[in-house]
């Protein structure tokens, strides 16, 4: 199940998260929604396992988090701080009574809720669940991690090759939405796909960083590229052949790919796929 912001609005989210009964294990960038703030601390009141691991110096916004984090300890969330093992914790992701993933491109911020393009990613099976909640523990304590099992696919571990075997394995169209997109292997990936005559299609906040900018090469190769204001970009989606599709937190630059934690999936499902396509 796919959800799309802003379309499907503030409360399909804070849906998800009330609808834990037992447990709720999340990792966030960014938490200062006070709406979402209060539905996690109200899970932990009404019983339920919740913990939660936060970023605790967000990239040009350090301390956006302490108040949420004192939020939660107060509540009697276990909520932590992520370690230094990676150069920022940036997944957005939680599980819910151990059954079902929830792997979101947005913030429980407010312009991750109400304002940007996002998607959030429904997955019930249960080895991707297992998988996530393993890499939620071992982040909890800073150790490190096996490759994930099942569909999820995490940075610093399989991000990378995956989408590169995405990309070079399209055969007819790829289309993409990305917030960044500055990585030299991924951009080099793009333009080989063009050359051999894959359709890319490829939506961004925009505006151009200049001549040398990934998005005016590929735009000079023939892809289409849009820069989209309204509503502003912030999911990070890819779409293979109309029935691959992938949804992550990782942006396409070398720090998300090669040093944040980052949680994305990829799932083989072309009716999910081709609603992301469109």
């Amino acid at each position: 199940m796919l959800v799309v912001e802003p379309d499907a609005g503030p409360q399909a989210v804070l849906d998800l998260i009330t609808s834990a009964r037992a447990s709720l294990w999340m990792e966030m960038y960014l938490l200062t929604d006070d709406r979402a703030i209060a539905a996690i601390a109200g899970r932990a009141a009404a019983g339920c396992d919740v913990r939660v691991l936060l970023e605790p110096v967000p990239y040009q916004d350090e301390g956006a988090n302490q108040a949420a984090f004192d939020q939660l300890a107060a509540a009697g969330v276990d909520v932590r701080w992520s370690t230094a093992r990676f150069t920022y914790t940036h997944a957005k992701t939680f599980t819910i009574d151990h059954r079902r993933l929830a792997v979101l491109t947005l913030n429980l911020t407010t312009a991750g809720l109400n304002g940007n393009r996002e998607y959030v990613a429904l997955d019930d099976d249960p080895t991707d669940v297992a998988a996530a909640e393993t890499i939620f523990a071992a982040d909890a304590l800073g150790a490190s991690t096996a490759l994930p099992a099942g569909r999820l696919v995490t940075s610093p571990e399989s991000t990378r090759p995956a989408l590169l075997a995405l990309i070079g394995g399209a055969h007819a169209s790829l289309a993409l939405e990305s917030e960044e997109l500055t990585d030299a292997g991924i951009v080099g990936a793009l333009l080989d796909a063009r050359a051999r005559g894959v359709a890319v299609t490829l939506a961004w906040p925009g505006p151009a960083s200049g001549a040398g900018s990934a998005f005016l090469k590929l735009a000079a190769t023939g892809a289409v590229v849009r820069a989209v204001t309204s509503p502003p970009i912030h999911g990070k989606v890819l779409v293979a052949d109309a029935q691959t599709l992938y949804v992550a937190s990782a942006n396409l630059t070398p720090t998300s790919l090669d040093q944040n934690r980052e949680m994305g999936l990829t799932l083989d499902q072309p009716a999910t796929a081709a609603l992301l396509a469109a």
